[in-house]
Parts: C-alpha cells; structure tokens; sequence
C-alpha cells in the first residue's frame, strides 16, 4: 500500500476496534464499563489524530514536491533550459503553501475525530439504556438485550461527518475523500507555485475521457493564472473540483507550440462552460458510478453482518464470497435473518 492507502487504512481498523471494543458491552453495561470503554476509544482516536497527522503532512509535502518537480520536467520538456528555471523549495511561497494545506487536512482530521467520539459515546449511551428498559419492561436478561443492541447500533460503521443533506459518512470513507482531495490539491499549487517562481503565466488542464459533469466543464483548456491574457480564461476555478478528482494541471508555453496548435486551443478554451461530453462518455461515467455503488454497499453490507456476526472475516473475503454466490455467502445471508428474527421477536 501507499502512504495514502496506509493512512485510509487506519480509520477503517479504528472503526472496526473501536465496534469490536462496544461489543465488549455484553460482557455486562455497568457504569465502570461504560467509563472504560468511553477512555479506550478515546485513546484509539488520539494516536489516530497523531498518526494521520503526522501521515497527512508527509502525503502533502510529498505531492506538492511532486507537482512542482512535473512543472519543471514539462517547461523542459517544452524547450526551456535547466540553467533558466528557479527549482528551489525553500522561498516563503512554497512553505506557505504547503502549511495551509495541512492546516486544512489537521482540521479535517479534528472533525472526524469529534464525530468518532460523539458516535461512539451515543452508541454505548444508547446500548445501556435499550437494554436496561427491555430486562425491566419485557423481562429479556439484561446480557440478551444487550447483545441485541449491539447488534442494532453496530450496523453502520463509525460516524465521521454528517453531509449538509443530513447523510452520514462513515469515518473511513470521509477521510478517503479528505486525504486524496487534499493531495490533488498539494500537486495543482506546487505546479501552479512552480510556474508563478518562473514567470509562466499560461496554464493548462488536462482532459479526463471518463469524467463528471463539473469537471467537464473546465478540462481541456489553457487559462490565465494572472488574467492578464485577455484571450484564455482566468484561472477562477482550479482542480481539484471535488473529493477523489483526478485533474491536475500543467504549465503551457505558447512560443513552443505551432500556429495551427495555438489556434485549436483558443478555441477549446474559450468554448462555453458547460457539459460537453458526448453520450458514450456519459454512459460510460454512469457505469463506473455504479461499480462504485455496489463497491459501497458490499462495505455497508458487511458492516451490518459484522454486527450481528462478530466471527465474520474481513471485507475482502466477505467480497469475495458475495461477488461469486458462494454457498458461504447463503448461509451468512441465512444466518444474518434468524439473528435479525430472534431480536425482532425478542423485542414483542
């Protein structure tokens, strides 16, 4: 795995620890319990902060180096000579730069980890006391009605944002978004920083066949970073245009291109912002939306099995069982409905 895979990594082990520690509640919800679990999660979420943290500046750093070292290759690569481009890291424009990237990450990551923790102490909040109601109300054992609360809390994973539409992300997949949004974002202003140290004023956004209607609208044209060339577009808008895009950009020198190139690409970049993509790239884009859906609902799947079934092996396996119809995969599905019916009867 990558740095970035790594760092994705941890906050899905901490969501599956931090269930596997509310799971323990079975063991008896006393007032010590709940106390103690309350201090290991909170102990799981602060080495998660130092580690991501620490993680994040070294993805961020790492790919804004790398943004400005692929500015450098391509102004070579275009005809400027070695001995005329600026390469140094060390002036106020890059550290700033790159510090207020991973301001933004450690905030992001602070967020996450306040969700965590309200998530995690709502669960065993709301576990003591659906099970002390049922043993008094229903005359279910205290141990029983436990574990039939556990089994109902614990079928989405750890809380790590709340969308404005009210939706909630879970904490793996909102840091996935964070982290390689943040890093596409590292890579575009070390190139942008890059061009600006050695006066490139034309910048150009590379074209994604398979893409979204937003980032569309802005690919496959050169802008103005000043917006003092009156015949490209301003550089309003940079990438990344949202979690997990994958445009980028890179430094454009008119005197290297030929007449009939210089006239295609004020036409492609003066064209009106809007959709142009053509129905077999809609159609395609659509598809892989889908793949992605089902990739998400297998996740959430498993989440849910997990909860009900704590022996249940990791999601790899668990994929890899569903995807080919195995007779495994059956008796978990099988298995997954008489708990589901058990504490559906329980609680009549």
């Amino acid at each position: 795995m990558n740095n970035t895979e790594q760092l994705i990594q941890l906050y899905t082990e901490a969501n599956l620890q931090i269930l596997a520690l509310i799971q323990t509640l079975e063991e008896g919800p006393t007032k010590r319990k709940k106390e103690q679990l309350q201090k290991q999660v909170q102990s799981i979420l602060n080495q998660l902060t130092e580690t991501a943290a620490e993680g994040a500046r070294q993805i961020i750093e790492d790919s804004y180096g790398g943004g400005s070292a692929a500015a450098i290759r391509e102004l070579k690569r275009q005809g400027l000579l070695a001995s005329q481009l600026e390469t140094t890291m060390k002036t106020v424009l890059h550290t700033r730069a790159v510090q207020a990237i991973v301001d933004e990450t450690f905030y992001r990551i602070l967020e996450a980890t306040d969700h965590m923790a309200q998530d995690a102490k709502d669960r065993i909040e709301n576990i003591v006391r659906t099970a002390n109601q049922r043993s008094l109300v229903e005359g279910v054992s205290r141990r029983q009605a436990t574990k039939d609360a556990i089994a109902e809390v614990n079928q989405v994973g750890i809380r790590g944002m709340v969308a404005k539409n009210g939706a909630v992300i879970p904490a793996d997949k909102y840091m996935a978004n964070v982290i390689q949004y943040h890093q596409r974002q590292a890579h575009v202003e070390g190139v942008l920083n890059r061009m600006i140290d050695n006066n490139n004023d034309l910048v150009y956004v590379n074209t994604v066949g398979i893409t979204c209607p937003i980032c569309a609208k802005y690919q496959g044209r050169v802008y103005s970073l000043s917006g003092s060339d009156s015949r490209f577009p301003k550089l309003t808008v940079r990438p990344p245009y949202h979690g997990h895009c994958v445009h980028s950009t890179s430094p454009w020198v008119e005197e290297y291109h030929d007449d009939l190139e210089v006239k295609r690409m004020l036409k492609d970049s003066n064209r009106p912002f809007e959709d142009n993509r053509s129905e077999q790239n809609i159609k395609r884009y659509e598809e892989r939306q889908k793949e992605k859906s089902q990739k998400n609902e297998t996740y959430k799947q498993w989440i849910r099995y997990k909860a009900r079934m704590p022996d249940l092996p990791d999601l790899r396996q668990f994929a890899s069982q569903k995807a080919r119809s195995t007779k495994t995969f059956e008796r978990w599905q099988e298995d997954y409905r008489k708990v589901g019916a058990k504490i559906k009867n329980r609680g009549r």
